[in-house]
């Protein structure tokens, strides 16, 4: 007796199986954003004379939905503070800063650490051993693309002599942007897409056809 096993296959049509990895693909390129941007501002104190609780200022415009503010510095042979830290909307208002920083150590000769100032945000203070070994400390924080930002702060050097190596840099950049409500309903129409797609393929099974 010979048997023979004919293969056949339900086949779908050719647009369903496209839509819905199209719709996830558009979804996601709509809602990717840069990981990082350009530099949106840099402010510099370098080689200070001996000051305490300088008051300092400066405003940015935000360019994404995430800002970073690295505060770097270092001092030798002594130390420099930044206090009474915070970044604002439009100069007033709930600070944007949590407590903590991120520590990220300099190269060469680190010698830093961040305190209670006796503010919501910790205060950061710079030593060192090595001119121009910058120790960093960093926070993101949430913004409105196009709103007026302020940060703020209070600049201490303990060492009274003019030119003396030291130096504070306070940086903010874009760091990226949230998706678009329409971007996520597209990524999510798109997966609902690939589940049907998928759905449908599970249920094309191999029928087969026997003949004796």
């Amino acid at each position: 007796m010979n048997t023979k096993c004919l293969l056949g296959w339900r086949t779908a049509k050719f647009p369903a199986l496209l839509v819905g990895p199209a719709l996830a693909t558009v979804g996601l390129l709509a809602s990717a954003g840069p990981s990082f941007a350009v530099t949106d501002l840099t402010f510099s104190l370098v080689d200070q004379p001996g000051q305490s609780d300088t008051s300092e200022s400066l405003a940015f415009v935000a360019t994404g939905s995430f800002e970073i503010l690295r505060i770097a510095g270092y001092q030798v042979p002594s130390f420099e503070q930044s206090t009474g830290n915070g970044v604002f909307l439009g100069g007033i208002g709930p600070n944007l800063l949590g407590s903590t920083w991120h520590f990220t150590p300099a190269g060469s000769g680190s010698l830093a650490n961040q305190f209670n100032d006796g503010t919501s945000v910790n205060g950061l203070n710079f030593g060192g051993v090595t001119v121009g070994s910058f120790d960093t400390f960093s926070q993101n924080f949430h913004t409105i693309p196009g709103d007026t930002y302020r940060v703020n702060f209070l600049y201490s050097n303990d060492f009274a002599p003019n030119n003396a190596p030291s130096a504070l840099t306070v940086t903010v950049n874009t760091i990226g942007s949230v998706p678009e409500p329409s971007a996520w309903a597209m990524m999510l129409l798109g997966f609902v897409g690939l589940g049907f797609v998928s759905y449908r393929q599970a249920r094309r099974r191999p029928t087969y056809f026997a003949s004796v």
